[in-house]
C-alpha cells in the first residue's frame, strides 16, 4: 500500500501542487480475513457459487451422466452419488473430485486435498468399505471411518444415529457430574434450581439435533433408552433418591417430564416454526408447492414423488408437510410493523405506562383494582378519551380467544373478538392486547 503525506503546510495554503513535497511510504497488509469473521460466509459464497454453477454445467453437459450432486456449506464441500454398487458410486465421485479440482485450480483457488473425507452409507448387513485413491490430482488415498462427524453431527452408515445419541448422553453426563460440586443433600442448591439447572444446561445438550433421528416411522427405540438413563442420574441427583427407586416415581417428584413425551412437544414446535422462516430459505424448496411460497421445487420435494414413493418415505420432510396442511392461519414474521422503531411502543414510549400488582397479596390485589377503576371513572368523564378492556383465553383443545371492549361515556361503543390456534395463554392475553 503506497499513500503520500504532504509536509509543506504552506504549499496547501497557497494552492500548490499536492505532491510538491511529500514522503512515500510502502505498508504491507495482511491477506485474507481471521477465523470466525463475518466476512468468511459472504467471501465463500462470491468465490464458491461460479464454481457450483460451472461444476454443474460440465456435469449435464456430458455425454454419459455422472449421478453426483454437491452442496457447500460455507467452506465445507459435500459430493453426494447415490447408486446400487460401491464401484460405480466410487467411479462417479472420483471423476466429480476431478473434476471440481481442475475448477479450483482454473480459478485461482487451492483445494485442501489432506481435508478430503469419504463415507458410505448402507442398509446392507456387514457391507464392505471401499477406499478411493486420490493420488492422481495429488490427494491421499481415503479410507472410511465407521462415524463420520460432519458440521458438528455424528452419522453411522445405517443412519440410525445410535453413536451420536451415545455422544450427547456421555457429554451431559459430564455436565452433570460437574454440577454435583454445586450441592448436595445438606447444604447447596435447592431441588427446584438443580431442576431448573438441568433444563437450561444438560438438556440442550442431550437434545441436539434430535430432529435428525425422531420422526415418524424412524426406530428410536435404543436412543430414547439412552436418554432415559442419563434423565434418570439426573433425577436421582435432583432429589437425593436411592440408586433403586423406580424412574417414574422420581421424575414425577422432581417435576421432570418424561424424556419421550419432551421430545414430541420440542417436535411438535419444531414443525410450527416452519411457518415463520424466510420463503427463500432452502426447506421450501422440498415441501408440496401450497407450502413451499412460490419457490422452485427440488427434484426430490414431495409434490415430485409418486404416491408410492410418499408412502414409502419416512423423514422430517414429511412430518413437517403433514403438520403444516393442519395449520390454518398464515404468519407473516417479516412484515413491516415488526421491524425495530415501527411498533406501538416505539411510536409512544412517554405515553405507556405498565401498571402490576406489588405482591400477589390479597390487599395488594385489592388496592390494585382501586387504582385501576379509578383510572377507568377519569377516562369516562372526559370526552376525548376511551377506555379498552381486552382479555385471551386457551380452551382444552389448544384454540385461543381474545376479546376487547372498547367503552366510552359508560358505553360499550365496539365489540372485538379474534380466534387463533396452538398459543399459550400469555400470547392470547397479549394478542389480545
Amino acid at each position: 500500500m503506497v499513500f503520500s503525506t504532504p509536509t509543506n503546510w504552506e504549499a496547501l495554503d497557497k494552492g500548490q501542487p499536492l505532491m510538491q513535497d511529500c514522503i512515500l511510504l510502502t505498508l504491507y497488509a495482511q491477506a485474507g480475513v481471521g477465523q470466525g469473521s463475518a466476512l468468511s460466509p459472504i467471501l465463500s459464497a462470491i468465490y464458491l457459487t461460479p464454481i457450483i454453477k460451472t461444476f454443474k454445467k460440465r456435469i449435464k453437459n456430458l455425454k454419459e451422466k455422472i449421478h453426483t450432486d454437491i452442496l457447500s456449506f460455507v467452506d465445507d464441500g459435500l459430493l453426494i452419488s447415490q447408486e446400487k454398487s460401491y464401484e460405480l458410486s466410487s467411479a462417479f465421485l472420483l471423476s466429480s473430485y476431478n473434476m471440481i479440482s481442475k475448477i479450483f485450480s482454473d480459478a485461482g483457488l487451492v483445494m485442501e486435498h489432506s481435508k478430503s473425507e469419504v463415507f458410505h452409507f448402507t442398509r446392507a448387513y456387514n457391507p464392505p468399505n471401499p477406499s478411493i485413491d486420490l493420488t492422481l490430482v495429488g490427494g491421499p488415498i481415503l479410507h472410511p471411518k465407521p462415524i463420520w462427524r460432519y458440521l458438528g453431527f455424528f452419522f453411522d452408515r445405517k443412519l440410525n444415529f445410535h453413536h451420536y445419541v451415545h455422544h450427547y448422553a456421555t457429554k451431559s453426563l459430564s455436565t452433570l457430574s460437574a454440577m454435583k460440586m454445586l450441592g448436595n443433600l445438606s447444604r447447596g442448591l435447592l431441588p427446584t434450581q438443580k431442576c431448573l439447572l438441568y433444563r437450561t444446561c444438560i438438556i440442550p445438550i442431550a437434545l441436539y439435533g434430535f430432529q435428525l433421528w425422531f420422526f415418524k416411522g424412524a426406530p428410536t427405540i435404543k436412543n430414547i433408552t439412552e436418554l432415559k438413563k442419563m434423565q434418570r442420574r439426573t433425577a436421582l441427583w435432583i432429589m437425593g433418591a436411592f440408586h433403586i427407586s423406580p424412574l417414574e416415581g422420581v421424575e414425577a417428584i422432581a417435576g421432570l417430564i418424561p424424556i419421550n413425551l419432551h421430545l414430541k412437544k420440542l417436535n411438535g414446535r419444531h414443525h410450527l416454526r416452519y411457518t415463520t422462516i424466510h420463503s427463500s430459505h432452502a426447506i421450501n424448496t422440498l415441501l408440496n408447492k401450497h407450502q413451499n411460497r412460490n419457490q422452485n421445487q427440488h427434484k426430490f420435494a414431495s409434490a415430485n414423488l409418486t404416491n408410492k414413493q410418499i408412502s414409502k418415505l419416512k423423514s422430517p420432510i414429511k412430518d413437517i408437510s403433514e403438520r403444516l396442511n393442519e395449520i390454518k392461519d398464515e404468519f407473516d414474521p417479516y412484515h413491516s410493523i415488526f421491524h425495530p422503531g415501527l411498533c406501538l411502543v416505539d411510536h409512544f414510549s412517554s405515553r405507556i405506562v405498565f401498571h402490576s400488582p406489588v405482591s400477589p397479596s390479597d390487599e395488594a390485589l385489592f388496592d390494585h383494582l382501586s387504582k385501576l377503576n379509578l383510572a377507568f371513572e377519569k377516562v369516562q368523564k372526559s370526552s376525548n378519551d376511551i377506555a379498552v378492556i381486552s382479555d385471551g383465553s386457551v380452551k382444552a383443545v389448544g384454540s385461543a380467544t381474545a376479546i376487547a371492549h372498547i367503552w366510552k361515556d359508560n358505553k360499550v361503543i365496539n365489540k372485538l373478538k379474534a380466534h387463533t390456534n396452538n398459543v399459550t395463554s400469555i400470547e392470547a392475553e397479549l394478542m389480545a392486547i
